[in-house]
């Protein structure tokens, strides 16, 4: 059966293929619908603003990743490789939205906080209700350091190969955090 693609997904391969043209900051609502044909309206009842809809792509496909490693298809580090490939693999898109955007709403902070929703998700299904405050400051401490390593690393141009940052954000791993996450 031929799938169809959701009004997301038309909007995120629209502003994708804007993103190649410009800066994401001089990108606006109207000429993403208007490159893929829908309306501000559509637009506006699926997500707040352009900042939304980027964080959206890159989260759509990191959720994938994340679910296969909660049905434990997957361990921890190749969790980790293959959400840094993501960026690795898109890189001009991804280096323009982490350039051009700033504030709670950006690139970055939106997808900073969905890694470590989910991944405190799965550590409250792992044990129930009963982590600590410290687990929690783990998960927190965790995904604020592999979020900022790893902007840091592929906006600067390094020559740290992506198996490399994976290998050093998994070794960074709090103690707390790896009896959850093996």
């Amino acid at each position: 059966m031929i799938r169809r693609k959701t009004t997301k997904e038309i909007l995120g391969e629209s502003i994708h293929e804007l993103v190649a043209k410009k800066a994401v900051d001089k990108i606006t609502i109207k000429e993403i619908v208007d490159n893929c044909g829908l309306s501000s309206a559509t637009f506006y009842r699926h997500f707040q603003d352009k900042l939304e809809l980027i964080a959206w792509i890159f989260n759509y496909q990191m959720e994938d990743i994340f679910m296969d490693f909660c049905e434990g298809a997957e361990n921890r580090r190749q969790v980790v490789f293959d959400m840094v490939s993501i960026l690795a693999n898109d890189r001009s898109f991804y280096r323009n939205a982490l350039r051009h955007t700033d504030g709670p709403n950006s690139f970055f902070f939106s997808t900073h906080s969905r890694c470590k929703e989910l991944l405190m998700e799965y550590i409250r299904q792992s044990c129930g209700e009963d982590y600590t405050d410290e687990t929690e400051f783990d998960v927190l401490f965790y995904m604020r350091g592999s979020s900022y390593s790893v902007t840091d690393w592929f906006l600067n141009d390094s020559t740290v190969s992506v198996e490399q940052i994976t290998d050093f954000i998994y070794r960074a791993m709090p103690e707390g955090l790896k009896p959850y996450l093996k």
